[in-house]
């Protein structure tokens, strides 16, 4: 199920797009949850809570927290759902893509543009679900998903990988070069001997420090520095 939230301070307008999703929805195999907010605080609020979502549609003029500051702190704190915003006004266009949302559709263009946006999301988020492996590790199996990898990491003369996710760490045993070439080469890149990152899991780059989601920090090599920098920027422009 595709999980989605809307946040706009005005009901009916939450009402008209919420019908517009299910009527796209309609016309596709995939099953969608929708959660409404009235404000960008109820909605920080429950992703601080560990609610997950897919994709967030939020209006940019709101009371309390605006959308262009909702996407700011919802990008930094949850870098992989997809941003779509939806207003009256289209000067906001310029800063939504600094924000680096994924689309800004004017609320006049809704009926036009949400469909065609709403598929090419659902197929990405689809390709995801199917992206996956199972590691065995004694009597444990566990069903990962690349997504939800923050990083890699194998240390000198071990024979498994661990694999840090939001909800734990796992470990395999497999070389980190194999798995490596299992995982999709334009989100996840060696940052330095034993160490493979989720470009799509960094939070901000400091010198030489990356600093991941759930407060962890993988030091890159000086000689692979400048190559991951770029990748990671190539990466953060495709989000």
């Amino acid at each position: 199920m595709v999980k989605i939230a809307v946040v706009d301070d005005e009901k009916a307008f939450r009402q008209i797009l919420r019908m517009a999703v299910r009527s796209v929805f309609s016309e596709m195999e995939e099953e969608c949850g929708i959660t409404e907010f009235e404000d960008g605080s109820g909605f920080l609020e429950t992703i601080k809570g560990g609610g997950k979502f897919d994709i967030l549609f939020t209006d940019i003029q709101m009371q309390g927290v605006d959308g262009m500051e909702l996407g700011r702190r919802v990008r930094r704190s949850c870098p992989e759902i997809y941003i779509v915003f939806i207003t009256s006004f289209e000067e906001y266009a310029a800063e939504s893509y600094r924000i680096e949302a994924y689309q800004y559709i004017l609320k006049q263009d809704l009926d036009s543009r949400l469909p065609g946006i709403l598929r090419e999301v659902v197929g990405r988020i689809c390709a995801d679900e199917k992206e996956f492996r199972i590691v065995r590790n004694g009597t444990e199996t566990v069903k990962i998903y690349y997504r939800d990898i923050i990083y890699l990491y194998k240390s000198k003369g071990a024979k498994y990988v661990n694999y840090v996710t939001e909800d734990g760490i796992y470990r395999e045993r497999i070389s980190l070069e194999a798995a490596l070439k299992e995982l999709d080469s334009r989100i996840f890149i060696p940052a330095g001997r034993g160490y493979v990152v989720n470009m799509r899991r960094i939070l901000k780059i400091r010198q030489n420090v990356l600093y991941m989601e759930k407060g962890y920090e993988v030091q890159v090599s000086q000689a692979k520095l400048s190559e991951v920098k770029q990748q990671i920027s190539r990466c953060w422009r495709e989000i």
